[in-house]
């Protein structure tokens, strides 16, 4: 079974590789260890959103740079 120690070890690498910092993932297990998972889901959803919101950002640019290799292409640019 394991103990609280490396439960928390896991917790907090899972929290890293999310790509939190240390002040959210200091705030994830927080909120676990109070088991206010309410509030946790609430800060978990928020922080997927602004990560959506990059990989948009992102795809947005991706489709700029096709569409303008495209016509660079098209015009006997590349």
């Amino acid at each position: 079974m394991p103990n609280a120690a490396d439960e928390t070890a896991v917790l907090t690498e899972n929290l890293k590789d999310m790509g939190l910092d240390d002040e959210m993932t200091a705030k994830c297990l927080m909120l676990i260890n109070q088991k206010r998972y309410t509030e946790l889901e609430k800060l978990l959803k928020a922080y997927r959103q602004t990560l959506l919101d990059s990989v948009h950002k992102y795809n947005d640019r991706i489709d700029c740079l096709d569409y303008f290799t495209y016509h660079l292409r098209k015009n006997g640019g590349i």
